[in-house]
C-alpha cells in the first residue's frame, strides 16, 4: 500500500531559503531607491525651507520608503506578525503614493 504524499512542512521550506513570493520584489526596490535617492538628491521636493516641512507626512514617507526597501531586498517576516502585512506590496505601496500625494500638494 503506497503511503499519501503530504504538503512539505513550513520548516522544510525554511531550510530551502527560497522566497516564497518574489512577486513585486523589483518594483518594491525600485520605488524605494527611487525615492529615497530623489530626497537625497532635491530636499526641496520634501519642503523648500525648514519652516514649512510637515514632519508627519515625511514620517510616513520614510516609513513607507523603508517597507518598501525590506520587501524589495527579499526579507521574511515570521507568518502571522505584523511585519508580514506592512511589508506587503498592497500596504507598502499605498502608503508610498499616499505619501508622496501629501507632500507634493
Amino acid at each position: 500500500m503506497e503511503t499519501p504524499k503530504l504538503a512539505p512542512r513550513l520548516s522544510d521550506l525554511l531550510k530551502e531559503g527560497r522566497s516564497r513570493s518574489p512577486r513585486g520584489q523589483g518594483l518594491s526596490l525600485l520605488l524605494g531607491l527611487a525615492s529615497s535617492l530623489a530626497i537625497t538628491l532635491d530636499p526641496r521636493l520634501v519642503a523648500a525651507n525648514v519652516a514649512e516641512l510637515r514632519h508627519s507626512e515625511l514620517l510616513l514617507l520614510l516609513t513607507a520608503i523603508a517597507l518598501c526597501l525590506v520587501h524589495g531586498v527579499g526579507f521574511q517576516f515570521k507568518p502571522g506578525s505584523p511585519g508580514r502585512w506592512l511589508t506587503h506590496p498592497f500596504t507598502a505601496w499605498p502608503l508610498l503614493i499616499l505619501a508622496w500625494y501629501k507632500l507634493l500638494n
